[in-house]
């Protein structure tokens, strides 16, 4: 780490520069891609002995490692997400294949954008795993491991999960809004991406359906003397018509994985807002156990405990001053730890809100622009599509021109 506080994506050009394709030691037919990571100081700061060029290779399932850890050890971060490891909301004639040379070149591009918005983030570009993940060969597992922060998550979901099931929501307003938001958004984008997935193929089936059309234009062509000519080169301007639209289409699909990317944001938005209501939780718990202490305590004090065999004991054969005023100061004690541990908790509750709250309003923003992004990037390729269609059916509408020369 640098002494200033300027973030790894300050520091260095991070970029996957290549994938590779290895053999699973496990079975022999069985495959995997790696990802080649380099990392290069920029201009600023390469006059730093510290800083060198380092390529690193990493596996998808090394990438999921580090991501859990972080959304483990940094709750209240809205960690970035990875690209979906099984394609879905597709449409039929998409490259479905994991290892298939278009699908590991998207989830390559995907993936460079999760380093990007992880090295840019102050709190995750600053942690040792991060650093070490990109930087060295090896080094960052062990790091991982002896944190324990995983574990630690994990051990949290059963009773955790179940709590949520058994009260209200977050009565957080801004909490509760964020959640709300995110399963809306979710629902939003599925629909959209499943809207799109059908369009595209009807679309295929409609430039397809030319391909036909174009043939029938040739052999019609060898039934006529002069118009012959005309009818072959309209034949073959839509063949080029009807074979086009693959390409776009892929093209498409390309762009719509970072629409999924923006889905997948939905899932880590409610989670941030379920650590909230697991916090607040505790800190109810720790009040509600504070106030039994509490009650326990001046009622032993007043001589009205509750029925049991001690209390019944006590009445008949009394209790001297030394053991009452022993039992009083060990009850005071543990109601002072617990008046500790109930601040403590406050606290948490307190400093999570604050951090949250922040991440919540800054993933807005970017959002928006990335949306901004993808929706005008869709509409230049739309665009695309419909200057490519408008100059084949001029084509073909020409060829029909008494001035047009045989192919």
């Amino acid at each position: 780490m640098t002494e200033d506080n300027s973030t790894l994506f300050d520091r260095y050009d991070i970029q996957i520069s290549n994938t590779e394709r290895r053999n699973s030691s496990i079975a022999i037919q069985d495959c995997y891609i790696v990802y080649l990571i380099e990392c290069r100081p920029k201009a600023s700061v390469s006059n730093n002995k510290d800083s060198e060029s380092t390529c690193v290779f990493r596996r998808y399932s090394d990438f999921e490692t580090l991501r859990n850890y972080l959304v483990a050890k940094y709750s209240w971060v809205i960690v970035p997400v990875l690209p979906e490891k099984t394609i879905s909301h597709t449409w039929s004639k998409s490259h479905q294949d994991r290892t298939s040379v278009e699908v590991v070149e998207r989830r390559r591009v995907l993936l460079e954008r999760f380093l990007h918005h992880l090295c840019a983030h102050p709190t995750l570009s600053a942690d040792t795993a991060v650093q070490t993940f990109l930087l060295q060969n090896d080094g960052w597992k062990q790091i991982v491991d002896t944190s324990h922060v995983l574990n630690k998550s994990e051990s949290l979901i059963p009773s955790f999960k179940l709590n949520l099931m058994q009260h209200e929501r977050t009565k957080d307003k801004r909490f509760s809004d964020a959640y709300q938001y995110a399963i809306d958004l979710n629902t939003v984008l599925y629909n959209v991406l499943r809207a799109r997935a059908k369009l595209a193929d009807r679309i295929f089936i409609f430039y397809q359906a030319h391909n036909q059309l174009g043939r029938l234009f040739s052999e019609w062509s060898t039934t006529e003397d002069k118009l012959g000519d005309s009818l072959q080169r309209a034949g073959h301007f839509l063949d080029s018509f009807s074979g086009q639209i693959e390409e776009y289409l892929h093209e498409e699909d390309a762009l719509m994985d970072f629409l999924k990317h923006q889905a997948s944001y939905c899932d880590v938005i409610k989670s941030v807002v379920e650590k909230h209501e697991q916090l607040v939780d505790d800190n109810s718990k720790q009040e509600t156990s504070l106030g039994t202490k509490r009650t326990q305590r001046d009622a032993y004090a007043n001589g009205k405990m509750n029925f049991s065999v001690n209390s019944l004991k006590l009445k008949l054969f009394g209790e001297n001053e030394e053991t009452r005023y022993a039992k009083i100061e060990s009850m005071d004690s543990d109601i002072n730890d617990a008046v500790l541990h109930c601040q403590n908790a406050d606290i948490r509750v307190k400093e999570f809100n604050k951090n949250a709250i922040i991440e919540l309003d800054f993933y807005k923003t970017m959002k928006e622009e990335q949306m901004r992004e993808i929706l005008r990037s869709y509409c230049l390729l739309q665009a695309r599509i419909a200057k490519a269609a408008l100059k084949s059916w001029t084509n073909i509408r020409d060829s029909f021109s008494t001035e047009q020369a045989p192919l």
